[in-house]
């Protein structure tokens, strides 16, 4: 009689198209900063350190998540809940703590986004570990961002600036410029001009109606651009860097430069060197999330040391 194999199944590999990103509450920080205070921050009772249940965490990510939206770096954070969600898979063991905000009978996430979607990734049905922050909502918001800052996916010093003038325009946590400096990283006299620009763009006289309404959305980007504050009818940050971006394109193509930047780009690259020696690093910065691997295999290159030597 012949002995029947038995197969064993095994689960699909992690790959990027089941990368899985959790389903956010849509709630503002003014509703939680309501919702908070009607609870009386007495709903969710316990030990600071604990393990709980999948459905008793939420996300708020315009109230906690400091990187914005996923335009530059969708890539590298799909990576990044890749190499979570495998590791979970292997290990089988829990990730790192995620750290949370409790509101009534819920637990809002303030550091641990790409944890939670690894966890959604792979499906984890047991109780996730998690450290309860206790504090208002401005603390809270600013721990998330300390979170964010210290975080193995790195904000890049564009996302760092955008951080700090929200910081600003809403005025979290009262922080002077120094403060806003030592919660971001960006540097103190940054910090300073932002406080100046904002009270000079509020203390303007020659916006429309529309634009006073959309002040509190004018990016930083945008607002070190004086010819934005008159003559845009609304701040939109990724309408304005495309329509900046196509402007430059055609003014490159207009003057026939296109050609010349494509032809070489030994002598492109060091033109641009010329131009600004931090532009190199810029650039690099700034592709970083949908380039990559590319730029990952690219410095092992240079660094790693030849084999025939």
């Amino acid at each position: 009689m012949a002995k029947s194999k038995k197969k064993t199944e095994r689960s699909p590999r992690v790959t990027w198209g089941n990368v899985v990103k959790p389903k956010d509450s849509g709630k503002t920080a003014e509703e939680l900063r309501a919702e908070s205070s009607a609870a009386g921050h007495q709903g969710t009772q316990g030990p600071q350190r604990r393990s709980v249940p999948r459905s008793s965490l939420h996300l708020a990510e315009s109230a906690f998540q400091w990187r914005g939206g996923a335009r530059a770096d969708k890539r590298e954070r799909e990576e990044h809940i890749r190499t979570l969600a495998t590791a979970l898979k292997n290990q089988e063991t829990p990730l790192e703590r995620l750290t949370v905000w409790p509101v009534a009978d819920r637990l809002y996430v303030l550091d641990g986004h790409h944890r939670l979607a690894a966890y959604d990734t792979v499906k984890w049905t047991k109780p996730i570990p998690v450290e309860v922050f206790e504090g208002d909502l401005d603390e809270a918001r600013l721990r998330a961002l300390a979170g964010n800052i210290k975080d193995k996916l790195r904000m890049t010093s564009r996302q760092k600036s955008e951080v700090a003038w929200r910081i600003t325009k809403e005025n979290i946590g009262k922080l002077g410029a120094e403060g806003v400096a030592d919660a971001t990283t960006i540097s103190r006299r940054q910090a300073f001009v932002m406080k100046r620009v904002w009270r000079e763009l509020n203390g303007r006289t020659d916006l429309t109606e529309t634009q006073k309404e959309k002040l509190p959305t004018i990016t930083w980007q945008q607002a070190r651009d004086p010819a934005t504050w008159g003559t845009a009818e609304a701040w939109d940050a990724d309408e304005w860097i495309d329509q900046k971006a196509t402007e430059l394109a055609e003014l490159l193509r207009t003057k026939k430069v296109e050609a010349a930047l494509t032809r070489d780009v030994e002598i492109t690259a060091t033109a641009l060197y010329l131009i600004d020696g931090r532009l190199p690093e810029r650039l690099i910065e700034q592709w970083a999330g949908d380039h990559r691997e590319l730029i990952i295999g690219l410095a092992k290159t240079f660094t790693e040391p030849d084999e025939d030597f």
